[in-house]
């Protein structure tokens, strides 16, 4: 059985479904634009899960180090044994006795997690599924997802998020610890260790076990699970939303749902960005003193009348004989600003749909006055012609002269680099009749 479509046609829920059920062995490869996913099949479990734009085992060896469980120097020499001997990362650490191995396990099963949910946010894309008679994984290391499973913890992945992102909008969110969380940690249970931020830790109870932050102790505190103490133990007021989810292993999502969770009974809040310690120097000169003030209202002002000097030239660029106001003049010249804004093109094509009009313009007079008119303003006069349209857009008449064989209309000058464009029309022996000559 191979499969191939995009997921418009065919959801990542039924493909999930469709080879668990069948039991099948082999690869889906999932595409959307530049990012490409893998997912190893064996026996309709889910074995392996890898991304192009970073593999699983690059980002272990990263957390692994982030969370203390392996320093910078150990994770560079198991990288170099692993060029050497084409092992796992998970293999080198654990047979090195640098890692242990039920962490090695919970790293590399979140990460395949981590990066199977993100497939259930994909809106469009393209699958490929190849079976195969056997795939390779690290059995010593990984335990079988079932797809069932897997797509009821999307399912409530997709439901929420959008409630959860209402409250922390951003990855890169700093969140800080209110005044109440210092008096809710001293009342915790200080023995955290239990906490593996596993993601199956959790059951789902659909709204049947009550929310442990919607109800309160005696004392009035909000009461807490361990994860959410084990969680609000790494705010710290400079740390990310993503950072205290990858600190506490427990991944974006269930990082996410239970900051969300925090914030909500007011125990941590984000940091607005006029708090944060990266807040620029101009903000801090501007709020400083009252010279600061000034000065700044002053550079405000100058920018103020740029702008609209600049404005000022690119209209008299296009209106010539507009009104000039009494502005600085500024740096760039009416000619420039024509040029480097491609001016003298619109205008040029303009100047043809005028010299257009002005054509037809002048058969109507010809044949309503049954003579040819000396001068454009004879068209203009009778009403058959705007008088702006007998100008170019550069503000220039245009020429016009009568001959026995016909006309010629034609720009007064070339405009930059073009030359003048010219319109000759020779006459028909009915349009001659009218020439009077």
């Amino acid at each position: 059985m191979a499969l191939k479509g995009t997921l418009g046609d065919f959801s990542l829920t039924d493909i999930l479904q469709l080879i668990g059920l069948q039991r099948k062995t082999g690869a889906l490869i999932l595409r959307h634009r530049e990012e490409e996913i893998s997912v190893m099949f064996d026996s309709g479990r889910i074995v392996a899960a890898d991304s192009n734009r970073r593999p699983v085992e690059d980002r272990v060896g990263s957390l692994l180090m982030r969370t203390g469980k392996l320093t910078e120097a150990r994770l560079d020499e198991a990288l170099k044994i692993q060029k050497k001997t084409l092992q796992r990362l998970g293999h080198v650490l654990s047979h090195q006795g640098w890692v242990e191995n039920e962490a090695i396990r919970r790293q590399l099963t979140l990460q395949i997690t981590e990066t199977l949910y993100e497939l259930f946010r994909w809106k469009d894309g393209e699958y490929d599924f190849q079976p195969r008679a056997s795939v390779e994984w690290d059995q010593e290391f990984i335990t079988p997802i079932n797809c069932e499973h897997l797509i009821m913890e999307g399912a409530q992945m997709v439901d929420e998020w959008p409630m959860i992102e209402q409250v922390i909008s951003s990855r890169t969110a700093v969140l800080r610890p209110t005044g109440a969380a210092a008096g809710v940690l001293a009342s915790a249970a200080s023995d955290t260790s239990d906490v593996q931020g596993s993601v199956y830790e959790d059951d789902i109870d659909f709204g049947f076990i009550a929310d442990p932050l919607a109800s309160e102790s005696d004392d009035g505190a909000p009461k807490l699970t361990q994860r959410e103490v084990h969680v609000l133990r790494w705010v710290d007021g400079s740390r990310t939303a993503i950072e205290i989810a990858d600190l506490t292993e427990l991944g974006a999502f269930e990082g996410f749902k239970t900051l969300s969770r925090l914030v909500e009974a007011r125990l941590i809040e984000v940091v607005v960005a006029d708090d944060a310690e990266g807040r620029s120097t101009f903000s801090r000169i501007f709020l400083s003193a009252a010279p600061a003030r000034v000065l700044a209202a002053f550079l405000g002002l100058l920018v103020i009348l740029g702008t609209l000097s600049a404005v000022q030239e690119l209209v008299l660029s296009v209106r010539p004989d507009s009104l000039r106001l009494p502005l600085p003049v500024p740096v760039a010249s009416a000619s420039w600003v024509a040029h480097a804004s491609g001016l003298d093109d619109l205008r040029r094509s303009s100047s043809a749909v005028r010299m257009t009009r002005i054509e037809e313009a002048l058969k109507v007079y010809a044949f309503s006055r049954a003579r040819w008119p000396e001068g454009l303003e004879e068209v203009v006069g009778e009403g058959l012609l705007d008088l702006y349209l007998s100008g170019d857009p550069w503000g220039r008449d245009y020429r016009y002269e009568l001959f026995s064989w016909g006309y010629r209309l034609s720009e007064s000058d070339a405009a930059g680099p073009f030359p003048a464009q010219v319109r000759e029309h020779r006459f028909s022996v009915l349009e001659r009749s009218l020439a009077g000559f």
